[in-house]
């Protein structure tokens, strides 16, 4: 027995207000629950009982709240496998590879003509790279209203991740830093983050791009 949109937005009602914010995870729960209530209805049990029993089949302890959670790290854990492997697979690529060590090598060709404190500034513009296009991304889908979406929040995520766990290494190259590390060493240390760093971003900004394709697809979906 086919569900009326009335029904349908009454299940999506009632999901959002037992806590499940995040539109796209609410789609793949209504989808599940909007099935399994039609089943339910089949065998002549009331509307209302049968969300009810659906709900509960859900996981649905007076709030769905833990299953938002897990929501997240499900989607979290998929896109940090994608993530991982796009750094893997960016070697496996040989004009990936040939763009790599010619820019590499003229990285080292700017190291030994500027000073070092000009090397480390020219490293740190480098490096700030990813928030840029995070804040561009990010300025983009906001005019697109995509919403509060779990895989538009990871898909951002994975573009400045490694600018954010390596910012501590990066200020520890500032002579007045708390940690900072002594000179002789920075050009090897940065001749190891910032490529291992932009390598990440470029899979990051990837799996950015799928996120947003399926947030799309999603929302193209909803909306016919």
């Amino acid at each position: 027995m086919e569900l009326t949109k009335e029904q349908i937005k009454h299940i999506d009602h009632r999901l959002e207000n037992e806590g499940i914010k995040y539109w796209d995870i609410r789609i793949e729960l209504l989808d599940h629950v909007v099935s399994d209530v039609e089943k339910r209805l089949e065998t002549g049990e009331d509307f209302k009982k049968a969300v009810h029993k659906s709900f509960i089949g859900l996981g649905w302890k007076g709030t769905f709240s833990h299953v938002n959670t897990q929501g997240w790290k499900n989607t979290n854990k998929f896109y940090r496998r994608m993530y991982l492997k796009g750094f893997i697979d960016f070697f496996k690529n040989l004009k990936n590879v040939m763009i790599f060590i010619s820019c590499f090598f003229a990285y080292y060709y700017i190291s030994s003509v500027l000073e070092l404190k000009l090397f480390v500034k020219f490293s740190y513009v480098l490096f700030i790279i990813p928030t840029l296009i995070f804040f561009y991304e990010s300025y983009t889908i906001w005019k697109k209203k995509y919403g509060k979406s779990v895989h538009k929040q990871y898909g951002l995520h994975y573009i400045i991740s490694t600018t954010l766990l390596f910012q501590i290494v990066m200020l520890s190259l500032k002579p007045e830093g708390v940690f900072s590390v002594p000179t002789e060493y920075h050009k090897f240390i940065l001749f190891v983050l910032i490529p291992v760093h932009l390598i990440f971003t470029y899979s990051g900004y990837k799996v950015y791009k799928k996120a947003i394709a399926r947030v799309e697809k999603m929302r193209n979906q909803l909306l016919s």
